[in-house]
């Protein structure tokens, strides 16, 4: 591998222990405020399980991108341009990413060899400054643990109801090893503990994790409406506070580069 080869982007596998935590939705918005601070940014689809960021994007006849990247790369046909097609570029309010859609990954679980998976996961960081991987709750999924291997930062994604704390509670040893991880509680109601909720929910994890705090992305209408149109929160207004968390939690990895 030439200079210009060697890696220089960072891996950051988004994941969770419990499927319904907003995984996707707190990947796609990541990424596109990480491109809002002028990185070139790549979202792959990587969850075996049920990869849905293509219907996100309301993009319904999706190509199977992350699984041609892999045929083109094991026929050594992975280049610029190849890339390029299989790709999509997405853009909202002055951040655009590109996005390899994962469809057909659940329907075709043998197609994916992890050693192919891994040096296309290589390439992609010589030609992106981040790599944002959306990945299986499935925590026995080969492709989730390898995405949290390789990852730089980690992002342990949960719901904020006491059944989905819990559950990541009894679950998180069964976490794939990872460099560094940051945990995440997604769509926070401060009503539903009472006075003092986030102070409540930051010594119930430092008491019963290895995280000293989490971020906390709240509850917001605006999640619905980006959903409604298909586009990531930025899209909808740069004012929502569900956004401005990520943008903080996207601000917090840049600095640690």
């Amino acid at each position: 591998m030439s200079i210009a080869q060697i890696p220089s982007g960072r891996f950051i596998a988004v994941q969770g222990v419990n499927p319904g935590a907003g995984r996707s939705v707190v990947a796609l918005n990541l990424a596109f405020e990480l491109a809002g601070h002028g990185s070139r940014v790549l979202l792959i689809d990587l969850d075996t399980d049920w990869p849905s960021l293509h219907r996100y994007f309301a993009m319904g006849s999706a190509q199977a991108a992350v699984l041609a990247a892999c045929r083109f790369l094991e026929q050594q046909k992975l280049d610029a341009n190849n890339l390029e097609n299989l790709a999509v570029r997405l853009i909202a309010k002055g951040a655009s990413i590109n996005f390899l859609s994962g469809y057909g990954l659940n329907t075709n679980p043998d197609a994916v060899n992890l050693a192919t998976l891994e040096a296309l996961i290589g390439q992609l960081l010589t030609r992106f400054d981040y790599v944002v991987a959306d990945t299986a709750a499935n925590l026995r999924c080969d492709v989730a643990a390898l995405a949290s291997r390789l990852s730089d930062t980690a992002v342990a994604v949960t719901g904020p109801d006491a059944v989905s704390i819990g559950r990541f509670l009894e679950q998180q040893h069964q976490l794939p090893p990872a460099r560094n991880r940051t945990l995440v509680v997604n769509r926070f109601r401060p009503g539903v503990l009472g006075a003092r909720p986030e102070w409540q929910l930051q010594q119930v994890l430092r008491q019963n994790t290895n995280h000293t705090s989490a971020a906390i992305i709240p509850q917001d209408e605006a999640f619905d409406a980006a959903l409604l149109q298909a586009v990531p929160l930025r899209q909808v207004t740069t004012k929502a506070s569900a956004l401005r968390a990520i943008g903080e939690l996207a601000g917090g990895i840049v600095a640690g580069a």
